[in-house]
């Protein structure tokens, strides 16, 4: 930054342009986002050209990004975008806006924004591994497992010839959430914990968050909410020293359900509202679903069922296009309805449940539809319940096995995720 003062000072327009851009992005390495965004507005000020103009605007868009401001850093790309005309400088660009669109705002969007991506790179390595990376993200949260797996294979071919560690570090987080969404918890989840940790040893602590955090929500599928606490907890207070909204949204919301798991409902529910204010904030609709999920799942475990149901309802209301909340937002809402007997509006969330989503979402769905069985009276509620154990035990959603086993031999007791008598 005092480099292109001087420059400035002596009337070297374009040389000191270069070095504001570079101290912006050195800040943003440093997660001095608040700098990154002062340093860019500041060069931002003097008569660039597009191309330096367009890398400021990247920069700032990033720094907003990370501090909440997601209209801002929308707003950002979209005026980066006007400056490329075309080429791998663009694909990059288009690449930022169909990640910063996955989870605030629409699968679909980003999909075909991450497609337009990958046409635009063309033949350069570089550009073609982002768009690739994020197109492959997308492809694995839209259920298209085979085309996300060849996607996300050449982004880390493309890497690793670049001997782009951080790239080739994104794409296995890419894969260990593959496995997790694609119903393999204990593989996943072991997987997330070996990402987190490279992230952690490199340094890369912004992106630790997610998969420290979503490695916390694998371990309370797995039945182990002891640990999963801890781990959200972590990403968490990473996500807080950071001063990363988006981050703490994300942890909050695990960590409320493995506090839910814990039967600490009233400290789940708290949580869960922390994430839910965040998220609205942030006007980041994901988010909100997933918080809606965490306010209901602590009303269960509060043992107020309708609570439960209306916050569910909110959750799917908010999953358009984001197909796994919206698979887990009908699965529970049916638990709900389940508890208060009203089994023909269960009859139609089960339904939904496990037409929506990756595999992940449907032990929830399987077990929404085994308890409207049981509710039922129906004769084949115990070979419904047989396959779901069996589903769930190859899986590793071990914290549904209890209920099931009880299922399987006729008997009674609570609701999937109510509390126990």
């Amino acid at each position: 930054a005092e480099r292109a003062r001087h420059w400035r000072a002596g009337g070297d327009v374009t040389r000191a342009a270069q070095a504001q851009t570079q101290a912006a992005r050195q800040a943003l390495d440093a997660f001095a986002d608040g700098e990154a965004e002062a340093l860019a507005d500041a060069g931002l000020g003097d008569p660039l050209g597009p191309e330096i103009n367009a890398r400021l605007l990247e920069v700032r868009a990033q720094a907003r990004r990370r501090r909440g401001d997601l209209a801002g850093a929308r707003g950002d790309l979209r005026s980066a975008l006007r400056l490329h005309r075309d080429g791998p400088a663009r694909a990059m660009t288009l690449a930022q806006l169909a990640t910063l669109a996955s989870g605030a705002d629409d699968l679909v969007r980003a999909s075909e924004l991450a497609e337009m991506a990958i046409l635009e790179a063309g033949p350069d390595r570089s550009a073609r591994a982002q768009a690739l990376e994020v197109a492959a993200v997308l492809d694995m949260n839209l259920g298209r497992d085979a085309r996300a797996a060849d996607r996300a294979a050449e982004a880390l071919e493309h890497y690793t010839q670049l001997g782009d560690s951080r790239g080739a570090a994104r794409v296995l987080d890419t894969r260990a959430m593959a496995a997790f969404f694609g119903g393999d918890v204990t593989g996943g989840t072991e997987l997330l914990h070996r990402v987190a940790n490279l992230f952690e040893d490199s340094g890369d602590l912004m992106r630790q968050v997610t998969p420290r955090s979503t490695r916390g929500h694998g371990l309370v599928f797995l039945g182990r909410p002891i640990a999963a606490l801890a781990d959200t907890s972590a990403a968490l207070e990473i996500a807080r020293s950071l001063g990363h909204p988006e981050g703490q949204a994300y942890a909050l919301w695990h960590r409320s359900e493995a506090l839910s798991a814990l039967g600490e409902g009233d400290e789940a529910r708290t949580e869960a509202e922390h994430a839910r204010r965040i998220a609205e904030q942030l006007d980041h609709r994901g988010w909100m679903a997933t918080a809606w999920r965490a306010i209901g799942i602590a009303e269960q475990a509060r043992g107020e069922p309708e609570a439960a149901l209306s916050a569910f309802l909110q959750s799917l209301e908010l999953s358009a296009n984001l197909d796994l909340f919206g698979s887990w937002a009908a699965s529970r809402a049916a638990l709900a309805a389940i508890t208060l007997g009203r089994l023909s509006d269960a009859e139609g969330l089960v339904a939904r449940a496990l037409a929506l989503g990756p595999p992940l979402g449907h032990y929830e769905g399987r077990m929404a539809r085994v308890e409207l069985s049981r509710a039922r009276g129906d004769a084949s509620t115990r070979k419904l319940a047989a396959e779901a154990r069996r589903l769930a035990e190859s899986g590793g959603a071990l914290a549904h096995l209890d209920r099931l086993k009880e299922l399987m031999i006729g008997g009674e007791g609570q609701v999937f995720g109510s509390p126990t008598r």
